[in-house]
């Protein structure tokens, strides 16, 4: 029996239904296919009940793009699930032979004279021809209430009662791959408690950033009386760039320290995905402005995460964070930004709390 998955777009779309992948491969003991981003893939090739993986990327040429086509149309599928609501997915999906095929579709409205009407997209008579069942996610735009997405999922696939829960929706680490480096890195640099910081662009809009975040990051470290790890990957950011000068610096691979003072602050630039969940699964709290591996790291290890969103981006983000242990700081509302300094005496207040 073979099962086609796809999810060619962001991290977190995967982690969110890993958990049901794993649990239909389970019980039906057959082979799945990911369809996926290279990016995804990362993750994807170390489940070992992923049988194949074929890569799509949106910006490839034409021939590549109809060489992962052929790659998929060669087999018989029992089921295929199209995550991703992408062009490229749907139109694999209508052509390959599959005795059941899932998938979402999109929806928006406008309004005329009070009255809503809804658009989707694909539209319902071309997804009749796309999927024997399908479910309706709003568009971001037009999201009037918070719902649990993962929960979406398990609905579609409920016919096949894999018993997967929406309060265990991950498959992310099982096997620890890379615990004896964090415990070597934690133990040489006597790192016991303490709180781990991504700090990525999206902290490019927090006022005051470029002159403050170190005061504040020494308050943090202070008032909590905890060590703090800060992560970051290829953040080319100006303030960013100025800062990491400022800081202790430990080189994950090498294991040595560039001491820039006595702070029990220190910054691992550019760990693997493998090696932040590590990371993130040892720490007392995880802060980030939503990012994809911490807030779903974080929901795969019962980590507490405070995510610092702007006000219109809360009620979305919500729909796919973690239900258990999830903090929301705003750091703008409109277009008033809020300081470093407010973002983080907020966050003090949570960990105290």
């Amino acid at each position: 029996m073979n099962i086609i998955f796809f999810n060619t777009i962001a991290l977190g779309d995967y982690l969110v239904h890993s958990r049901l992948i794993k649990n239909i491969q389970k019980k039906y003991n057959c082979n799945i296919t990911a369809v996926c981003s290279p990016y995804n893939s990362k993750i994807i090739s170390k489940h070992k009940h992923i049988n194949e993986i074929i890569l799509y990327d949106k910006n490839w040429s034409l021939k590549k793009k109809i060489a992962s086509l052929c790659k998929i149309l060669k087999k018989k599928y029992y089921l295929s699930v199209v995550f991703d609501c992408q062009t490229f997915s749907m139109i694999a999906n209508f052509f390959l032979n599959s005795k059941f095929k899932r998938g979402i579709i999109t929806s928006k409205y406008k309004k005329f004279f009070n009255q809503k009407i809804y658009f989707y997209h694909p539209s319902k008579l071309i997804s009749y021809f796309l999927y024997d069942k399908y479910v309706v996610h709003p568009k971001r735009k037009y999201l009037e209430k918070i719902y649990y997405l993962p929960k979406t999922w398990i609905n579609l696939l409920k016919d096949f009662r894999t018993k997967t829960s929406d309060k265990n929706i991950y498959y992310f680490n099982p096997e620890k791959i890379e615990e004896n480096r964090k415990n070597y890195i934690l133990k040489k640099f006597r790192i016991n408690n303490f709180i781990l910081i991504h700090i990525d662009h999206k902290w490019n809009d927090l006022k005051d950033i470029n002159y403050q975040l170190l005061q504040n990051l020494i308050l943090l470290q202070k008032k909590t009386k905890q060590n703090l790890i800060i992560t970051s990957y290829k953040n080319n950011s100006s303030y960013f760039l100025n800062f990491k000068k400022k800081i202790n610096s430990i080189n994950p691979k090498s294991f040595k320290i560039f001491k820039k003072n006595n702070l029990k602050i220190f910054h691992i630039e550019n760990p693997n995905i493998f090696l932040q969940e590590r990371l993130i699964s040892s720490s007392n709290f995880n802060i980030s402005c939503h990012s994809g591996i911490v807030v779903h790291g974080s929901g795969s290890n019962n980590k507490k995460i405070i995510d610092i969103l702007n006000y219109d981006e809360i009620k979305y983000q919500k729909c796919w964070a973690p239900i258990q242990n999830y903090y929301v700081i705003k750091k703008s509302v409109s277009s008033k930004k809020y300081s470093v300094d407010k973002i983080f005496n907020e966050i003090i207040k949570i960990i105290k709390s």
